[in-house]
């Protein structure tokens, strides 16, 4: 059986923990064949003196693992000119219409316009032509927002925000930056898929487009997971600092997350937080499934010894460094030879702050053993690597109540405010001072680490959902047609080979002429 596991853009093209949870579930499930999906978006970073990104070669793919990658932010296959052009532009702005009108509208009535309009474009989309090529998207964006604002009350003048959807008023500008960004992000509707038995799509957004193209174009059922919530989509930094652009962007994204737990066959998601938000986004309880990300419990041992200095080692992204850092110039006051491990760049800070910076980390397993007390801050993005790690180790460990690090870490950490440096240093300080504090919180991450988030249980989780979706399908679809090896072909016009390869696809076209 082959899978199609989809992912936008990670390693190295944007950090995130995805591909980790990719490579490990793609090696763990060795009785599938898997085809990796990556989808790159504008805001992925281009490696460097490369103008197009290379076929992945990072460690998130597994040796024998086939690839496609798909830029999107490069020039698309538009259709040549002719009667059948023109023909596919009206089918194009036929279906742009009902995608703006769906997702700026609420009720079964607008999920319905925007679930037909989104197919229609799949279906244009079906040969690797761009399904907006030619399509006047910033007009029919406007004129979708204006029949939706109302009548111009005095309400809508003084607040400036339209009455019938609570949008920004209408503006042209706004509009042109979001048409800008939405036809960016329906090429995805483009991104070619080898011939395969089920789709994954790692995360909602862009995975989530390509997954119902295929579906809606072969009958190939897909299993989602979705890792963060879209309010924090990667889409979302395209918004150029406007706000009625992010409100309309918002719209987009949740209509298209709620379009994508109806069509899914399967939903697999993280942590119980996630499955709630799912619930109230109308997925069906009967399709959700809570699969925990798992670690391998035999590269993390536990830990017996302890630094003979009151070490603190932190994780967390860097806008959580000013936080970190405040508290431990107050945890100095309680534990004056504290000293702090940062797993990051370093930064210029005074002299004798006793602050280490470990630069980039290629292996957390080496840090643990430097640290008496783990600290873990910042949005839990579904697979907080470092808290399980941490917790598997037998590590005393503080983290934030920010997102779902409590939940995962119950009694197995202790839990303090975000943004709340005075209780940060508190709880530092107690566990540092404190041995037998830190054996029982190291003892109960441990059996709970081990418990909830093994590997094991987590391959377990999607082999049942695989088997499950499969179990239903009437027919597995049959591989395509190898593309020649070697030759670059246009999006969507060729298939990756069945033999293990790295295959990279663009979106652009000579000329911008379909070859």
């Amino acid at each position: 059986m082959r899978v199609a596991l989809i992912r936008e853009g990670t390693s190295p093209y944007r950090d995130g923990a995805i591909g980790t949870w990719c490579q490990r579930l793609a090696t763990g499930l060795s009785e599938y064949r898997f085809h990796l999906v990556t989808v790159l978006d504008a805001t992925a970073r281009r490696p460097r003196g490369r103008s197009e990104p290379p076929a992945p070669a990072d460690q998130s793919t597994p040796d024998g693992m086939t690839t496609t990658t798909v830029w999107l932010a490069s020039r698309p296959l538009v259709p040549d000119w002719g009667p059948a052009a023109r023909r596919r532009r009206r089918a194009g702005t036929h279906a742009a219409v009902l995608l703006c009108r769906g997702m700026l509208e609420d009720g079964q009535h607008s999920a319905a316009m925007f679930r037909s309009g989104l197919r229609g474009l799949a279906v244009i989309a079906a040969d690797g032509t761009h399904p907006l090529g030619g399509v006047p998207l910033a007009p029919i964006l406007l004129d979708a927002w204006r029949a939706g604002a109302g009548p111009a009350t005095t309400v809508a003048r003084l607040t400036g925000r339209s009455p019938g959807t609570g949008l920004p008023w209408p503006a042209l500008r706004d509009a042109q930056v979001t048409a800008r960004v939405l036809e960016r992000a329906v090429r995805a509707l483009c991104v070619p898929v080898p011939g395969v038995d089920l789709c994954h799509a790692a995360n909602g957004g862009l995975a989530t487009l390509v997954a119902l193209a295929e579906k809606w174009r072969r009958g190939v059922p897909y299993v989602l997971t979705e890792h963060d919530l879209y309010l924090h989509a990667p889409l979302i930094g395209q918004s150029a600092g406007r706000p009625a652009v992010r409100a309309l962007l918002l719209r987009f994204l949740r209509a298209l997350t709620r379009l994508g737990y109806a069509e899914a066959d399967a939903i697999a998601l993280p942590t119980d937080r996630t499955r709630r938000w799912a619930m109230r986004h109308g997925a069906e309880r009967e399709v959700l499934r809570v699969v925990p990300p798992g670690v391998d419990p035999r590269e993390h041992p536990q830990l017996r010894d302890e630094p003979a200095d009151p070490a603190v080692v932190w994780f967390g992204p860097e806008d959580e460094l000013p936080l970190i850092l405040a508290a431990f110039g107050t945890l100095r006051g309680t534990v004056p030879d504290a000293r702090l491990i940062v797993a990051g760049p370093e930064r210029s800070l005074p002299p004798g702050e006793r602050v280490t910076f470990t630069g980039s980390v290629t292996d957390r397993r080496e840090l643990y053993p430097a640290a008496r007390v783990v600290v873990i801050s910042g949005r839990c993005d579904g697979m907080p690597y470092p808290l399980i790690e941490s917790m598997l180790r037998g590590r005393a460990t503080v983290c934030t109540d920010n997102g779902g690090l409590a939940a995962m870490a119950g009694m197995g950490a202790l839990v303090v405010p975000p943004a709340d440096p005075d209780r940060l240093a508190a709880a530092c300080a107690n566990l540092l001072t404190d041995a037998r504090l830190r054996r029982e919180y190291g003892t109960a991450a441990r059996h709970r680490a081990r418990t909830l988030f093994s590997l094991g249980a987590m391959l377990d989780g999607f082999r049942t959902e695989y088997g499950r979706v499969l179990a239903q399908r009437p027919t597995p679809s049959a591989p395509d047609a190898p593309s020649q090896t070697g030759r670059p072909t246009g999006l969507g016009r060729g298939a990756a080979p069945d033999a293990p390869s790295q295959t990279s696809h663009s979106v652009a076209a000579r000329d911008g002429v379909l070859a």
